[in-house]
């Protein structure tokens, strides 16, 4: 499910409603408002600078949690609590799964973050326009999961096909390296991670094929001798592929060698490609 259940969603806003409301009494950024139903009715641009004013001043919510004014029950009171660790910046939206929607990191040490929605999905609050488009938004824990605050502010940016093909190989290699955030604390409170790739059945390690791709070395090597052009060249690309599995097996400066070994696989692939060319 992309979103949180309707009764979440009431505990939601009745929490941050009734925060932003003790915010807005000690700094009064939206005059004469102090109740969370008030704060229920104003314009979102009204919010979103009351939401600001609260993340200037991170000591009004350890306060709210310390007075407990509104008697709070404790699991609820440790939600509000849990939104210390909240992570506000900007974020590219980069795809809609069947789970949640995954935001990533626009600047600095990117990461991916598996985001639900609230009342309606994002695709729909984002009124359905490409992937991938860049946010300002505040992300917050919701039990072990995450969700956004209820404010979203759009970049009008319009990605190129290129920008757009290194987001998704950034994407693609964050997901595969460290899997994509779905909790931000544990059942303490305190920070805890757990991400896509904690779901995962254990993998079973690879059988050491080190021999095996050494005695394909070695045997390519004696295929020195051919009877055409074709068959020479053909055996020369063979003889680049093992030598590239190989390198990928060494226990130091695989990528490197790895990296060497391709460009004798190109250069054997384009003489092979230079005479089937003429064969034609």
């Amino acid at each position: 499910m992309m979103n949180l259940s309707a009764e979440e969603i009431q505990l939601f806003y009745k929490l941050r409603f009734a925060l932003l409301a003790y915010v807005n009494r000690h700094l009064n950024v939206i005059p004469h408002v102090t109740t969370a139903g008030q704060i229920g009715r104003q314009p979102v641009e009204q919010v979103a600078g009351l939401r600001n004013a609260l993340l200037a001043h991170p000591e009004l919510l350890e306060r709210f949690v310390a007075e407990n004014l509104e008697q709070l029950p404790e699991q609820e009171l440790a939600i509000v609590a849990s939104w210390r660790y909240h992570l506000t910046g900007d974020f590219y939206i980069i795809r809609y799964l069947k789970s949640y929607t995954v935001f990533m990191n626009a600047k600095g040490e990117g990461h991916l973050y598996g985001v639900l929605g609230l009342m309606d999905p994002l695709e729909v609050v984002l009124g359905g326009v490409p992937l991938p488009i860049m946010v300002t938004a505040t992300l917050l824990p919701f039990g072990d999961r995450i969700i956004y605050d209820g404010i979203l502010m759009p970049y009008r940016i319009a990605f190129g096909g290129s920008i757009r093909a290194s987001l998704s190989q950034e994407y693609s290699r964050l997901k595969e390296r460290e899997g994509i955030i779905e909790q931000l604390v544990g059942p303490s409170g305190e920070p805890q991670i757990r991400t896509s790739l904690d779901q995962r059945a254990p993998s079973r390690p690879a059988p050491d094929w080190r021999s095996v791709v050494g005695g394909i070395v070695a045997q390519t090597e004696e295929m020195r001798r051919s009877d055409t052009k074709l068959q020479g060249a053909a055996f020369g690309l063979l003889r680049a592929a093992a030598s590239l599995a190989q390198a990928t097996l060494q226990e130091q400066d695989a990528e490197v060698e790895a990296a060497r070994c391709f460009r004798s696989v190109r250069t054997a692939m384009t003489k092979l490609e230079k005479l089937l060319y003429e064969e034609e």
